[in-house]
């Protein structure tokens, strides 16, 4: 608006310029006719209009000079001013109006039309239909839904246009971190729910802020889909940069079986510095340690390690880019004898591969709007705080307090497998909660330290994960536990607390949605 504006204004400018040196060029000729600004702004429009009465005209050279520029103009001097004014209209008055006929309307506004918004867009068009979907106003328009609107204005802006908070949610999907948690600070702030995508969850953020990051969505829903079956002990990772250190991280946390079934990770092009980042974790995973999986790093090429690879049992391609796993893909499948599963971390799938992390699959209300992804993890929250003397909401929770509960509910998907036999489980109800808890119940009295023996190992790897370590006085900013110790060096009191995680099973199945 304010750009059509000063155009406008610089137009009106010069046409004001060119008419005041047509007035004092000719008011001092003798046999002059143009001798007032009205008779110059007529003589402009006649001649600009190509009319031509010839009633007044110019006599000086400057003037007649003037009035060749105004001949040259024509009516693209018009044009110009009449298309600048259909634009202001176009692209402010009327999205204005819009939004203000469809304030009863869900606003889902997006700070910018990438892939990214589009694909959220559309799934939120088709769960919503009547909603009206708010993009700045850009040349490029990558959807064509007719219930878009364009128009670029601040949060705040959009705010005052609706009237109320209720019913109005900012999404910020740039490929700038830093830019959306700055943006959706502001949003929040004012009371907007937003949504935003980014790296880090800081310690304190505005109540209606939500952030999410796109690799993390990305790790979960692939071991949600894609379970490490009994037969597969030997996992490679080519690539392990943003994407693949979720993916990786994601998989400690989560895959975490009884000690007479381990696994082995392979990792390879560890661009992202896992192994500087999680010492500890490395160290509690090196081929020393007793009763654990293994994680190995390895600096050569792995073009070089043809028989790591051919005695994997699934290889994940998890580059940055869809180029790098593409040709890695081909160079394994033309060159490199093996009979893993390879599966490609790729933006946009391809037929015929077991392809993951695709714009649809992830870019969902499930994920960005954590609907359905976090629910376990915030009704574990919701119970524990029952029997809390200090019961604290999810939102007030830690970044890493949050963490432990995603992480505590990741897992219960694999606890119910281990229980029911089910390797292919991909979705827990309560309905199989309560199946797996009955199972639960059968065998605790007789395998009541192996279970807990396996949620001690789970809760361990997690603070590993974050680099806590033993000390026999707990310290929270050292990140120092007392209970990071092997499951038969705690007291039979501290062994017990580990049963809680399987009660849990039946808790669940217990709560009403």
């Amino acid at each position: 608006m304010k750009r059509s504006l000063r155009l406008i204004l610089s137009a009106l400018a010069v046409y004001l310029l060119l008419l005041g040196l047509l007035v004092m060029a000719e008011g001092r000729a003798p046999d002059g006719s143009i001798r007032s600004l009205w008779d110059a702004v007529w003589f402009s429009l006649i001649t600009m209009t190509t009319v031509g009465y010839g009633d007044l005209s110019p006599v000086t050279p400057l003037g007649r000079v003037l009035g060749m520029v105004f001949a040259f103009c024509s009516i693209g001097l018009l044009t110009a001013l009449l298309s600048l004014g259909l634009r202001l209209v176009s692209g402010e008055f009327l999205p204005r109006l819009r939004l203000r006929r469809g304030r009863n309307r869900s606003w889902f506004a997006f700070s910018e039309e990438n892939e990214d918004a589009v694909v959220l867009a559309r799934e939120l068009s088709r769960t919503d239909p009547d909603c009206l979907l708010i993009f700045p106003e850009t040349e490029e328009r990558l959807l064509r839904e007719r219930n878009a609107v364009r128009l670029s204005v601040e949060a705040d802006e959009l705010l005052r246009l609706r009237g109320q908070r209720e019913g109005l949610c900012l999404f910020c999907l740039s490929g700038d971190a830093w830019k959306n948690e700055e943006q959706g600070f502001k949003a929040a702030e004012q009371g907007i729910t937003t949504y935003c995508m980014a790296e880090t969850e800081p310690e304190h953020q505005p109540e209606k802020l939500r952030l999410f990051s796109r690799e993390e969505a990305v790790a979960r829903c692939y071991w949600k889909e894609h379970p490490l079956r009994e037969s597969e002990r030997r996992v490679v990772l080519l690539g392990c940069g943003k994407s693949g250190a979720k993916l990786l991280e994601r998989a400690l946390l989560t895959n975490v079986f009884p000690p007479d079934r381990p696994v082995e990770y392979c990792v390879f092009d560890d661009t992202a510095g896992f192994s500087y980042l999680h010492p500890v974790l490395t160290r509690a995973l090196s081929p020393e340690a007793p009763k654990e999986d293994q994680l190995l790093f390895c600096t050569e090429d792995w073009r070089r390690s043809a028989a790591l690879l051919n005695r994997a049992d699934r290889i994940i391609l998890c580059y940055d880019s869809d180029r790098e796993n593409l040709a890695a893909y081909e160079t394994i499948h033309t060159w490199l004898p093996t009979g893993a599963q390879l599966h490609l971390r790729l933006n946009e799938p391809v037929p015929g591969l077991i392809c993951f992390g695709a714009r649809e699959s992830v870019m969902t209300t499930e994920f960005v709007m954590m609907d359905v992804i976090n629910r376990q993890a915030e009704a574990m929250n919701e119970i524990y705080n029952r029997g809390a003397a200090k019961p604290t909401p999810w939102q007030e929770l830690s970044p890493f307090l949050r963490q432990s509960n995603i992480a505590a509910a990741d897992h219960l998907i694999v606890k119910a497998r281990l229980l029911l036999g089910q390797e292919e489980l991909k979705e827990l109800t309560p309905e199989l909660c309560g199946k797996a808890y009955a199972r639960y119940r059968e065998i605790c009295d007789r395998e009541a330290d192996s279970l807990q023996e396996l949620e001690h190992r789970r809760w361990m790897r997690f603070h590993q994960m974050y680099n806590w370590c033993y000390d026999p006085v707990r310290n929270n900013v050292q990140r120092l536990h007392p209970l990071l110790l092997p499951y038969e060096q705690l007291s039979p009191e501290d062994q017990k607390k580990d049963a809680y995680a399987w009660e849990m099973l039946g808790l669940l199945a217990e709560r009403k949605e």
